[in-house]
């Protein structure tokens, strides 16, 4: 059976459509972890002239100007970056129209990710709307971890007014995030969409690997040769899955590192230090940091992708040609971001949950729900926080379409 899973994994690679796949899940990895830094812009004054540069020097110099206030985000830091907000605000009126870019760049930028912070969380509990910058005080700003508490239960309360049990869980979610945060310049909340994007489009080019796998020798009849040997149709079921499988997970690990050491080396391993607090949102429930997001949402992804594989497995055995097999797997693969964009509500909800490729894709993934959404689900009596659905249910499928390919390339052998 070894034997037969080294030639299984050989013709697999040799096939000219798995090596051109494959060609560009690498080469997609190196351009997704590039592609953002080419986004960086960043304007200043030079001799009374505005002058863009854009890219890696871009992010140099954004760096150096925010790296003065890197480090523990203290109290005293938000108090010292309001009062530069608010000095600057009493002698030109607000940040637009006339205001000198090189005050800006000198005093405003630098401290724009701690006070924004300090922003959000002086928003009124009723309205959900943020004062003013002359309206908070230096009182406000040093009180700045006790209000992000107040906050989280104000906010919940305008997202989930209707489910106390959701405002209960978050509330306890919160109580585990440990305080003080820490920011790190450099890396920002665009360039850790990429991430999602990377592991959505690398999905893709992995189950378009696998659904010829059983359906391509229906259709040439090669599998009615192998099913009269004496190796028997669970062995080559088990051959054929643990190929797609060994194949799907090397490149997951070859994509990924790929596409971690470019990104964090470009935009400064330290960065992965900065607590997502700071880099998102004040009320995000997971304490964790930059580097710990990036792991869980690849371990979200590698969960999702596995699953994938073995739903279009379970479909390639059940197909009878490879032209019905691949357009299955592209219209399942792409359902939940296309019903979750088009559709929202319930409906959408618990099916991005229910099919494999929930958690990846655009609004709908499982980054977006850790970062952006207060998003809750209910489980017959229970309430579940989404992020913990898209993990789990697609690990349980896992199995369960590996049995449901197992039984349908058997019955179909007899």
């Amino acid at each position: 059976m070894i034997r037969l899973y080294k030639e299984e994994l050989k013709r697999i690679v040799r096939t000219k459509s798995t090596l051109l796949f494959l060609a560009a899940s690498v080469a997609m990895s190196v351009f997704m972890a590039y592609i953002p830094v080419t986004y960086v812009r960043f304007t200043y004054e030079e001799n009374g002239q505005e002058m863009t540069i854009k890219g890696r020097d871009a992010l140099a110099l954004r760096k150096e100007l925010q790296n003065p206030h890197a480090g523990e985000v203290t109290p005293e830091k938000m108090a010292e970056g309001l009062k530069s907000y608010q000095k600057n605000l009493e002698i030109y009126g607000d940040f637009y129209g006339d205001f000198p870019r090189d005050v800006h760049n000198a005093e405003i930028f630098p401290w724009s990710p701690l006070v924004s912070r300090l922003h959000e969380v002086m928003a009124d509990s009723e309205t959900g709307l943020a004062p003013d910058y002359p309206e908070i005080t230096e009182t406000d700003a040093l009180n700045f971890y006790e209000r992000c508490r107040t906050h989280l239960t104000d906010l919940m309360k305008l997202e989930q007014k209707n489910n106390p049990q959701a405002q209960q869980i978050a509330a306890n979610m919160y109580d585990k995030v440990s305080m003080p945060f820490y920011y790190y310049p450099g890396y920002d909340r665009n360039m850790f969409e990429y991430e999602g994007l990377c592991l959505f489009l690398l999905m893709l080019l992995c189950v378009m690997i696998t659904a010829p796998l059983f359906c391509c020798e229906y259709q040439t009849g090669a599998d009615d040769i192998l099913r009269s040997t004496k190796l028997g149709r669970r062995k080559l079921a088990f051959v054929k899955i643990l190929s797609a499988l060994t194949l799907s997970i090397l490149l997951f690990a070859l994509c990924m590192t790929i596409f971690m050491v470019i990104s964090n080396g470009l935009f400064g391993w330290e960065c992965r230090q900065t607590s997502m607090q700071i880099l998102f949102s004040a009320s995000t429930l997971l304490g964790l940091n930059i580097g710990q997001l990036q792991n869980l949402v690849m371990v979200a992804g590698f969960i999702a992708l596995l699953s994938c594989v073995s739903f279009v497995l379970f479909i390639s055995s059940a197909c009878k040609n490879t032209t019905i097999a691949t357009g299955l797997t592209i219209a399942f693969s792409i359902a939940p971001s296309a019903f979750y964009m088009m559709a929202g509500g319930n409906f959408a909800a618990y099916l991005r949950v229910l099919l494999p490729s929930g958690a990846l894709g655009g609004s709908n993934s499982f980054s977006y729900a850790l970062t952006y959404y207060f998003e809750f689900l209910r489980v017959g009596p229970f309430t579940v926080w989404t992020p913990w659905l898209l993990m789990i249910v697609p690990a349980l499928e896992i199995p369960l379409f590996l049995w449901l390919t197992v039984r349908s390339y058997c019955r179909r052998s007899l």
